[in-house]
């Protein structure tokens, strides 16, 4: 026997709206803190119900959402989109900085992800080292405060012929 709990509406968790980018038209289903958890893309274009199909799929994804029981929804893993796309990436988390420096707090540790992620050499790509080295620029390892730079010394003009003195 079917538990009726499944099938029963909550109040919603989940929404979804219309956006579009000037090329893409899509219908994002956003879970209650915000975060799309599906893109639906469609063409609107004359003449066509491609719009009115793609709002009739995302209001039946999202009913469907907003019953209760059945389980879970987990945003897509990213290795999957990145597979369906032909592309890779590797993925560094706070946990990976931690590891290396275990003093830093997660928020300290997102800080030298973000630092990476701008600065990094796209040449020699994200290392342990790049991590490290990010780390200590932003949070030393002795708990001093970071040096500032030093201007570089102007160089000295070399001596005029008349100012060599033998």
């Amino acid at each position: 026997m079917p538990n009726s709990q499944d099938t029963k509406p909550t109040t919603d968790r989940y929404s979804y709206h219309r956006s579009s980018d000037g090329c893409d038209n899509t219908f994002l289903i956003e879970d209650a803190d915000g975060q799309c958890i599906l893109q639906l893309h469609f063409w609107d274009e004359p003449d066509t119900d491609e719009a009115a199909i793609a709002e009739a799929k995302a209001q039946m994804l999202v009913a469907a959402l907003n019953l209760t029981g059945g389980g879970w929804v987990l945003p897509p893993y990213p290795h999957w989109t990145l597979y369906h796309d032909k592309q890779i990436a590797a993925i560094w988390g706070i946990e990976d900085v931690q590891e290396l420096r275990p003093d830093l707090t997660a928020e300290q540790a997102w800080e030298v992800l973000q630092r990476v992620d701008h600065h990094h050499d796209a040449d020699h790509g994200i290392t342990r080292n790049t991590i490290l080295c990010a780390a200590e620029e932003l949070f030393p390892a002795s708990g001093q405060q970071k040096p500032k730079r030093r201007r570089p010394k102007k160089p000295r003009k070399p001596p005029t012929p008349d100012e060599i003195r033998f």
